[in-house]
């Protein structure tokens, strides 16, 4: 039961940091939103100050904007949970489809051996070599290739 808590939370952290950070920056946003509103033209004179009060003290302006039900706050509060619920959804859900069974594969593909590779990758032998690349190349471009090397050494 402890095992399963602390696992639980460990899953979780990442969410619920990216919660809290996001509502702390929607409470500065809406905290800004105010002071300039307010201050209007003298806005950059008060913004040091706004922000500091802001940073310093979140959780009273954040309950002081929700109690007004500033639509600043609520919108990019709400903003913040669905896109936190859509992140931990989304990595749930990419983690799920890549657990396999007991074989340590996903869908049909299997871990080759060396045989497999090297009958694959290393079907050509030496002596073929020249020939298969050969007939992989056009003979024509080949041709002209050479024509062009034989013609540039010419001109020098």
């Amino acid at each position: 039961m402890k095992s399963k808590l602390l696992n639980a939370i460990k899953a979780s952290w990442p969410y619920l940091l990216t919660l809290v950070i996001g509502l702390y920056l929607a409470e500065i946003l809406a905290g800004s939103v105010m002071a300039l509103s307010r201050y209007k033209l003298t806005f950059a004179d008060h913004m040091p100050t706004i922000l500091k009060q802001l940073a310093l003290h979140p959780l009273h302006y954040y309950n002081l904007y929700l109690g007004q039900k500033n639509p600043v706050l609520i919108i990019v509060s709400v903003a913040v949970i669905l896109y936190t619920i859509y992140f931990a959804l989304k990595r749930n859900s990419k983690h799920k489809a890549w657990e396999t069974a007991d074989t340590e594969t996903h869908g049909s593909a299997t871990w080759g051996n060396l045989k497999e590779l090297s009958d694959h990758y290393f079907s050509i032998n030496t002596k073929d070599l020249k020939p298969a690349f050969n007939n992989s190349i056009a003979t024509e471009i080949l041709e002209a290739l050479t024509q062009q090397e034989v013609q540039s050494k010419t001109d020098k």
